[in-house]
Formats: C-alpha cells, sequence, structure tokens
C-alpha cells in the first residue's frame, strides 16, 4: 500500500461511514486540522503571522470554525489581537487622510457597481485555510476517482450518501473511466432520497395515520447536503451578485 493510500485514502473511505458528502467531510476536517495546528504550533510563527496580516486572517467560515476547536481561545486571541491593531492603524489613516471620491465625470461614464461590504479592505490574499483546503478538495477527488474500483473504496462508497452536485461535477470533470459507474451509483442514491421526500411530503396529508420513518423525517437535511455540499464550504452569494439593474417602470 502507497503512503497517500495509507493516508487520504484511509480517511476518505473512512468518511463514507458518516453522513454527507465524503468529500465535503474530508475538506471540513482538513480546514479543523489546519486550524488546530496554526493555534497550537504555529501562533506566534512569524511566517504563519506574516501570512495572518496578509489576509487579514481567515475567511468567515474558517473565523467561525475557531469556535468548534477545543481551546483555541488563546490562540485565537492572539491572532486576533494582532489584526484588530492592524485595522485600528488602517482607520486611523482613513481619518487622517479619507478615500478620495470619484469625479463627477468617472461617475458619469465610468463602469458602475454595487460597493461590495468588503470594499474598505486593503488588498487581501486568500484565506490560508481555504488555501489548504482546496488543495485538500483536489487530492481527495484524485483519489476518489484513481482508486475507485478497489474493493474496500467501492463498498464503502455503497454505504455511503454519495457524493454532493459540486463534488460529482468536479469528478465527472475529470474524465476518468470509473466516471460512468459512480455517475450510476450516485444516481441511485439521490434517487432514493428524492423518493424519501416524496414520501416525507406526502404524509403530511392530514387523512394520513402512518407515522413518518427515521429517513424520511431527515430527507430535506440529506437533500440540502446533495444540492449545496456541507454547511459553509461552499459560501454564500451575497458579494457575488451583479449590480442591480433599472427598476422597471410601472404602467
Amino acid at each position: 500500500m502507497t503512503e497517500e493510500k495509507s493516508a487520504g485514502y484511509v480517511r476518505l473511505v473512512e468518511s463514507f461511514d458518516e453522513p454527507g458528502c465524503p468529500i465535503c467531510r474530508c475538506v471540513v476536517r482538513e480546514s479543523r486540522s489546519h486550524l488546530d495546528a496554526i493555534l497550537y504550533e504555529q501562533v506566534t510563527d512569524p511566517d504563519t503571522r506574516r501570512a495572518l496580516r496578509a489576509s487579514w486572517g481567515f475567511c468567515n467560515w474558517h473565523t467561525w470554525m475557531l469556535l468548534e476547536i477545543k481551546h483555541a481561545g488563546f490562540g485565537s486571541a492572539i491572532v486576533y489581537e494582532d489584526l484588530l491593531r492592524l485595522a485600528l492603524e488602517l482607520i486611523g489613516r482613513l481619518e487622517v487622510a479619507p478615500p478620495r471620491r470619484r469625479s463627477w465625470l468617472s461617475a458619469l461614464f465610468g463602469r458602475r457597481r454595487r460597493p461590495a461590504a468588503g470594499d474598505g479592505y486593503p488588498r487581501r490574499n486568500a484565506c490560508p485555510v481555504c488555501v489548504t483546503a482546496a488543495d485538500a478538495e483536489r487530492r481527495y477527488v484524485d483519489t476518489l476517482v484513481r482508486l475507485f474500483d478497489d474493493g474496500d473504496l467501492l463498498a464503502a462508497y455503497g454505504r455511503s450518501d454519495g457524493l454532493c452536485v459540486s463534488h460529482l461535477l468536479a469528478a465527472a470533470g475529470t474524465e476518468a473511466p470509473c466516471v460512468p459507474r459512480l455517475v450510476a451509483r450516485t444516481r441511485e442514491k439521490w434517487e432514493r432520497v428524492r423518493g424519501e421526500l416524496q414520501s416525507f411530503i406526502g404524509k403530511h396529508d392530514h387523512r394520513n395515520r402512518e407515522p413518518f420513518t427515521a429517513a424520511e423525517a431527515d430527507s430535506y437535511t440529506r437533500a440540502f447536503t446533495l444540492l449545496a455540499g456541507a454547511r459553509g464550504i461552499f459560501g454564500n452569494h451575497l458579494h457575488r451578485l451583479p449590480p442591480p439593474g433599472p427598476r422597471p417602470t410601472q404602467d
């Protein structure tokens, strides 16, 4: 067994026995592990501190993930006291020299864009935990498609909830020979969840006297994971929306 298979492969197979998309679960686990390492081993490391200053700390998802890590308060306080000091220096400079307004000419002819809440930040690097999580995501997708026909992995995938839409599309994009079989097995799982959703909906009829099964009762939360991925991984669209167009005139 190769080193990769003894590490990433084993973690991937183990994730199949837990609820939700296994790739999502691996990405979440890698993120927590990286945060844990930063807080307990690297919080005073100069290179780590410089990287965190360049990214203004962690992204929203990974910042709030800190609360899920045991005894993370001390390390988090060290990191965010430093970042808050930088933020205070920033607004101090803004008080002395506020940002110049756009001229009326550029306002008239320039490209219109709705301001985003993050526009006030200096240019920031990507969240360091997101960088490692993206790398982990690629590695786990690659491991899945390369070793999909391995007996242990194949059996474990059969027990799992299957991939979410985004990670199935990522796997399909590799054009690996196993993709048709992976898609077919995943389709069966999605069809089963859809059937449980339909049954859950149907049993809300006031004439029904049959209780919900456990699978029916949580079918909609499993559908959340299949369609949107695990909580936090794919973010939201709040600051990716296009500028608002002209409002329709009323007759």
